[in-house]
């Protein structure tokens, strides 16, 4: 199984390839660009493998929730690859993916920074999800969290006083995509059969866009 992972959900993009097994993945914070660094991150990570993107099997991609803005760039990239390469699509959650990178068997609660002083975040047991992902204050995600907990995702990172404060930790590389993890994911949801159309994947958001359409006169 030749696959290839793409998350944009937050500020730390990531493009990872797996092929029978991670053969890597490129991960980096960007603030604009994003569009113009996916593929030719693919194309590297396909020479690194040693073959072309004809060569794949599957496209997988986180749908959200995250940014607005980032996550169309990725579907944008990941669905157009998969258009002209005719090849199934697995869609990914961006918070899934994050929490069980961690492998761990602790409570995660794993976060994506909202803006306006609000987080995207759900809360993981082992591999189950046991609080579905919702648009809230950190404050309000996190009082009365049974401990101890790790936390983890953007999210986390920049309302880390807040995570401390209520009895968690920081998980280490708390900000990466989790790309490797979507990866994996991926293919394991397309040997199941689970792969998708391209007008069958849509973006996850959990509130509507601050810019709104002009209403007509």
């Amino acid at each position: 199984m030749r696959l290839l992972a793409l998350d944009t959900a937050g500020p730390v993009a990531g493009v990872a390839l797996w092929s029978d097994g991670l053969v890597g993945q490129r991960v980096e914070r960007v603030t604009r660009g994003a569009e113009t660094r996916l593929v030719p991150w693919a194309n590297e990570l396909c020479a690194l493998g040693g073959f072309a993107l004809a060569d794949l099997d599957g496209v997988a991609v986180a749908v959200g929730p995250g940014a607005f803005t980032g996550l169309r760039v990725g579907l944008a990239a990941a669905l157009g690859l998969a258009t002209a390469l005719e090849l199934p699509v697995w869609a990914g959650g961006s918070l899934a993916s994050r929490a069980l990178r961690l492998g761990t068997d602790e409570r995660v609660w794993v976060a994506l920074d909202a803006r306006k002083q609000r987080v995207y975040a759900a809360l993981y047991a082992g591999s189950q999800c046991i609080e579905a992902p919702a648009d809230r204050p950190p404050t309000e995600a996190l009082n009365g969290m049974a401990t101890p907990f790790v936390a983890t995702g953007e999210g986390a990172v920049v309302y880390r006083e807040l995570v401390e404060a209520a009895g968690g930790r920081l998980a280490e590389e708390a900000d990466h995509p989790a790309v490797d993890t979507l990866a994996r994911l991926g293919a394991e949801g397309l040997a199941r059969g689970e792969g998708v159309g391209v007008s069958e994947v849509h973006p996850v958001y959990l509130r509507e866009a601050d810019a709104k359409r002009p209403t007509a006169r």
